[in-house]
C-alpha cells in the first residue's frame, strides 16, 4: 500500500454524489404532457369548486395525481369536492398541489393546440411547464398538505335521467338564498312523495316547486337539501349522463363521465313551504311569455333603483306594465294583450325577480295567477312539459 497514492477526499466526491443519485431516483418528480384542450376541459369542470378568497391557501390549489397515462384533478373547499380524470402522456408518476389561478391562466394564454409538457419537482415542489416556445415556472405545495375527500358509503339510490336532473336544476336553483343566516334556503330541497320526485327552493320573497313523476319509485328515505354551489357546478361540469346518484347520511355523490362531485348536505330544517303557496287566487291572466319578459325589461329602466318596483295593471284584455323613478322624474308604461275575463287589479312586483322567474320557464305561454294586491300571486307554465312548475313571488307594497 505504501507504493501507491492516497486517494483524496475530493476524488470520492464524484463516487458519493453518483451513489447519492443511485439512492434517490426520479421518483421524486412528477412528469407528463398533456393537450391544452384537454386540460381546459377539466379545468373548467373543477375550477368552479375552488374559493375565490379562502383562509386556507391550500384550498385555492388544484391536486394533481398522475398514476401512469391518467391525470385526476382535485379541487375541494372543504364542503364540495369534485375529480375529474383525463388522459396523458405520462412520464413518472406522482402527486402535487398546483395553484389554481396561475395554472388556469397559463394554459388558457398557450397558443392554439399545444402540447405542454408539465415537470414538479415533488420535494421542492417546483413546477415548471415547457412549450416549443417557451417555459414557465412557479412554486406549488405539498400534496401531503391537501386536504383528503372524505369517503363515502351511501346506500341510498336515486334513479333519474341526466337531462332531466339539470332541467330541476334549471328550474330552481336561481331562487336559492344567498343568506348565511338562513343556511337551509342556500340550498334545493328534494323530497320524495310516492313515485313524484320534487324540487323546491327560495329566498323568502319567491318560492318554486317542481315536481315529476318518475317510472320507478324513489329510494330516498328523507328530505335532504342540496346546496346550490354544488348545483351550479354539476350542471356545468355534466356534459353526459349522470351514472350515478347517491346519498349518504350526511352527502350526496353524483358519478358522470369521468367525474365524481361530492357534496355535504345542509343539516338544516327546511322552511314549512306547503303552507304558503295559496290556493284561491282565482284572477287568472294568460299571457305570451317573451313579450311580457321583454316589456318588463324595457319598463323597468325607468323604476326606483332601490325597489326596481314595476306595477302590473289587470283587465279584461290587457295588462299594462308600468314604473315611475320618483326620485329622478322618469316613468315608462307598456300595454300587453292577454287572456282575462275578471276584476281590474294593480299590484306590485319587483321586476329582477319576475324577469328571472319568467326567464326560467320554458313555455310560449304562462299563466298568473292573482287574489289581491297584498298575497302572493303565482306563476306557471302553459303545458306540463311532464312536470309541474309553480312560482310563487310576493308582492311589494305600491307607492304613490
Amino acid at each position: 500500500m505504501s507504493g501507491n497514492n492516497p486517494v483524496s477526499s475530493l476524488e470520492i466526491i464524484p463516487f458519493l454524489l453518483k451513489f447519492i443519485r443511485f439512492e434517490h431516483p426520479q421518483e421524486y418528480t412528477m412528469k407528463l404532457t398533456a393537450s391544452t384542450s384537454e386540460l381546459q376541459k377539466a379545468l373548467n369542470k373543477v375550477s368552479g369548486v375552488l374559493p375565490s378568497k379562502s383562509p386556507t391557501p391550500i384550498l385555492e390549489d388544484f391536486l394533481f395525481d398522475l398514476v401512469g397515462n391518467v391525470l385526476t384533478l382535485t379541487a375541494t373547499d372543504l364542503e364540495v369536492s369534485l375529480t375529474t380524470a383525463i388522459d396523458v402522456k405520462g412520464g413518472e408518476d406522482g402527486r402535487i398541489a398546483i395553484p389554481g389561478k396561475r395554472f388556469i391562466d397559463t394554459i388558457r394564454a398557450l397558443p392554439g393546440e399545444s402540447h405542454p409538457t408539465i415537470v414538479a419537482e415533488t420535494t421542492t415542489n417546483k413546477i415548471k411547464i415547457t412549450t416549443e416556445n417557451g417555459e414557465y415556472a412557479f412554486i406549488g405545495e405539498n400534496a401531503k398538505e391537501y386536504p383528503s375527500i372524505p369517503l363515502f358509503s351511501g346506500s341510498e339510490e336515486v334513479s333519474i335521467d341526466a337531462m332531466e336532473l339539470r332541467r330541476i336544476i334549471q328550474h330552481t336553483v336561481f331562487a336559492v338564498s344567498t343568506d348565511d343566516l338562513r343556511p337551509a334556503m342556500m340550498g334545493v330541497l328534494f323530497q320524495s312523495k310516492g313515485s313524484e320526485l320534487r324540487a323546491v327552493s327560495t329566498d323568502g320573497h319567491r318560492l318554486v316547486r317542481y315536481s315529476k313523476t318518475v317510472p320507478e319509485k324513489s329510494t330516498l328515505k328523507k328530505d335532504i337539501i342540496v346546496p346550490a354551489k354544488a348545483l351550479h357546478i354539476l350542471t356545468r361540469s355534466m356534459e353526459g349522463g349522470v351514472s350515478s346518484i347517491s346519498v349518504s347520511d350526511t352527502h350526496i355523490r353524483f358519478m358522470f363521465e369521468r367525474s365524481t362531485l361530492l357534496s355535504r348536505l345542509i343539516d338544516e330544517a327546511y322552511p314549512s313551504y306547503e303552507s304558503v303557496i295559496p290556493t284561491d287566487n282565482q284572477k287568472i291572466v294568460t299571457i305570451n311569455r317573451d313579450a311580457m319578459v321583454s316589456s318588463i325589461r324595457r319598463v323597468a329602466l325607468y323604476s326606483s333603483a332601490t325597489t326596481h318596483q314595476i306595477r302590473l295593471g289587470v283587465k279584461p284584455g290587457s295588462v299594462t306594465v308600468a314604473a315611475q323613478d320618483i326620485d329622478f322624474g322618469g316613468e315608462a308604461r307598456e300595454t300587453l294583450p292577454c287572456e282575462y275575463d275578471g276584476e281590474e287589479l294593480e299590484i306590485g312586483f319587483n321586476a329582477q325577480y319576475m324577469v328571472e322567474m319568467l326567464n326560467h320557464l320554458d313555455a310560449e305561454k304562462v299563466t298568473f295567477r292573482f287574489s289581491t294586491p297584498t298575497r302572493a300571486g303565482l306563476l306557471t307554465p302553459l303545458g306540463s312539459n311532464g312536470a309541474e312548475v309553480v312560482m310563487l313571488v310576493m308582492p311589494v307594497r305600491l307607492t304613490n
